[in-house]
């Protein structure tokens, strides 16, 4: 159990906790549920860092109204840590603003341990559980360890997002977190990060998803172009993934050079992970688990943008032996 793992940490002071450059809400609580742990157990300080931003409405909700301590990636938090963790994601999948040339000395993650992945000290990974924070939230009732009601809000959230309410991947330590932190959640706080304001932007986008989104029989994929920020591409999979009759969404926006992709799947017989790495392969990195995966290609320049989208929706679309279908708008 993971509980024992960490009992080779005694003796630290102070721990980088790296998290996703643009973290979701179970990277977000299961770093900050493990710097409580190590200070509860061990009395470590712990700094989280995330290396980009955080766009998507309800995660900044959720940094704001739990106020989260989260700081931005700079390599001078490496020089001050003598240990540090990477949470929820692993290195080398282009996620994690941590320098390659740097190997964190602890993995913990919930998705499925790469064979890139190295590691200096230990690392524990469990690929048949639905997030990152049931992990940690098992951890912290090994110990039977107070929790603060903001950080028990955070971890349910968590656990609730990633796994759509226990329906799209759960398993029994999912369930039993679920319940045991439901009691101690800040019900008026998970109001607020699961319904937060959202701006005009986010709605020109829905409209700019609905105009570009193509179905090919089970498969709908939307090229967005332009985003206002690297997370909008996995919200609009998650909207077009519950069209009728759709099996697999495939969404790309560009930002800032770089085009992040994300899938949605409903079907457990094609890994969504596997197929991100096929239809990247030679371009770009990605990674995730069954039902959801998210990819990068980095410096892409503007004018070969429409070339890179299509040849992504091409090895796409390959990939089920629909590359002579004929796509039909969705409106």
């Amino acid at each position: 159990m993971l509980g024992k793992k960490l009992q080779s940490l005694k003796g630290l002071k102070k721990v980088l906790i790296m998290s996703h450059d643009n973290p979701d809400p179970d990277s977000i609580a299961s770093s900050w549920g493990l710097a409580h742990l190590l200070k509860k157990e061990f009395g470590i300080t712990s700094t989280i860092a995330y290396g980009d931003l955080i766009g998507r409405a309800e995660n900044r909700a959720m940094v704001s109204v739990l106020k989260i301590p989260l700081v931005q990636f700079s390599p001078l938090l490496i020089k001050n840590s003598q240990t540090i963790f990477m949470v929820d994601c692993q290195p080398y999948t282009g996620n994690s603003s941590l320098p390659e040339e740097i190997i964190p000395d602890v993995v913990i993650d919930h998705h499925p341990i790469r064979e890139t992945t190295k590691y200096k000290q230990w690392a524990y990974f469990d690929d048949k559980i639905g997030s990152t924070s049931t992990i940690i939230a098992s951890a912290i009732r090994e110990r039977n360890f107070s929790i603060p009601k903001r950080l028990a809000t955070a971890l349910f959230y968590a656990i609730r997002s990633e796994t759509k309410d226990l329906g799209w991947e759960g398993a029994r330590q999912d369930y039993e977190n679920y319940l045991f932190l439901l009691p101690k959640v800040d019900f008026k706080a998970l109001y607020h990060i699961s319904y937060p304001p959202l701006s005009s932007a986010y709605y020109r986008s829905v409209k700019e998803a609905l105009d570009r989104s193509m179905i090919y029989k089970f498969v709908i994929t939307c090229p967005l172009g332009n985003v206002p920020y690297p997370e909008l591409p996995a919200e609009i999979a998650e909207f077009l993934i519950f069209k009728e009759n759709i099996d697999f969404s495939l969404v790309m926006g560009y930002y800032e050079g770089d085009l992040f992709i994300s899938i949605r799947s409903l079907r457990r017989d094609a890994n969504s992970a596997d197929l991100m790495q096929s239809i990247l392969k030679g371009y770009g990195r990605g990674g995730g688990h069954e039902t959801m995966a998210g990819g990068k290609i980095s410096y892409v320049p503007f004018y070969k943008l429409k070339d890179i989208e299509r040849m992504v929706i091409k090895r796409f679309l390959k990939v089920f032996s629909l590359s002579y279908v004929k796509g039909k708008k969705l409106v």
